[in-house]
């Protein structure tokens, strides 16, 4: 009997112990997982590249299509990874500038002298030095847009080709090429020039980064061989890592900013004077240079009195 009665009790104490030793290496195996995530982590966070001042850069995007007969897109995209933002600024094609005492739309340099012109021209009258150039067409255009998934965008009550609704409706790539181009706004090219920056910014900003930063090196793949840009293989290796940055720890990195002037009758855009110190602070590199401007005649001017240009022949402006 009294062997009976000790085995009764070996055992609860052996389950007891058997139970003790599943608790307490749960509990450690616990710990140690939350040690080896959090190691994980901050070695995660220790091998991302942080970017810096080296990494903005300004490019122009040229939207030409000469076939359709379409206006002329100009659009300035101010990208700095370092604080996770991208500045969009569309300038109208009829707007002025001045370089070399000739005078001429942006888009009457780029027709005439090409894209090396027309990026002197802005740094001209904008003060905005680009560092690099994409000219899409149509094609190449529309791939971009189907790489960030289209938008939903509020279209402009009036807005010739478009029905009229009180809601945001969704564009795809051709929708978004035909609302960019379009001639008909009510207020012009300066309308139009505003809808640009609007709607390319929200595109950005409503996809889905995550998507993007996986799919980023194959995208480039694509587009460099659609696009005639001085992009190269090194200048995107040398920024991919900054580039990812931004869209994986960014949130609607977007903003835009709109071209201030004025459109004389006949159909000329004048940029203010005081235009750049609107966006003077998405180009601190450019502080020094502000200003320095030394025109024999001001667009104001020019805008005005045409015929007074030191070069007859190239006051036939081109809006």
């Amino acid at each position: 009997m009294a062997k009976s009665k000790k085995g009764h009790v070996a055992i609860p104490f052996l389950l007891a112990f058997l139970l003790g030793i599943v608790c307490i290496g749960g509990i450690a195996m616990y710990l140690f997982n939350r040690i080896s995530s959090k190691e994980g982590i901050q070695k995660m966070h220790s091998s991302v590249v942080q970017p810096t001042a080296e990494d903005s850069c300004t490019l122009l995007f040229v939207l030409d299509e000469p076939e359709d007969a379409s206006p002329l897109t100009f659009v300035i995209a101010r990208v700095i990874p370092e604080d996770k933002r991208i500045m969009l600024l569309s300038l109208p094609s009829n707007m002025l500038s001045i370089v070399n005492d000739k005078q001429d739309t942006l888009a009457g340099f780029y027709r005439k002298g090409g894209i090396q012109s027309v990026m002197d021209a802005i740094e001209s009258e904008a003060e905005i030095r680009t560092d690099r150039y994409i000219i899409l067409d149509s094609e190449s255009f529309q791939k971009i847009c189907n790489i960030f998934a289209g938008v939903y965008y509020q279209i402009p009550v009036g807005t010739q080709g478009f029905a009229d609704s009180s809601e945001p409706q969704y564009l795809g790539p051709s929708q978004i090429e035909k609302l960019i181009t379009n001639p008909f706004f009510e207020k012009g090219e300066s309308q139009r020039s505003s809808v640009v920056a609007d709607v390319l910014c929200e595109m950005i900003n409503q996809t889905d980064y995550d998507r993007i930063e996986a799919s980023m090196d194959s995208s480039f793949r694509t587009l460099i061989n659609m696009m005639n840009t001085n992009i190269s293989s090194i200048d995107y290796s040398d920024h991919r890592a900054a580039l990812k940055f931004m869209y994986t720890y960014g949130s609607r990195i977007c903003t835009f900013r709109l071209a201030t002037g004025t459109t004389s009758e006949d159909n000329i855009f004048v940029l203010n004077t005081d235009f750049y110190d609107s966006i003077k602070e998405f180009f601190p590199e450019n502080s020094e240079n502000s200003g320095n401007q030394d025109n024999s005649v001001t667009p104001a001017q020019a805008a005005d009195n045409p015929e007074n240009s030191d070069h007859p022949e190239e006051s036939g402006l081109e809006s």
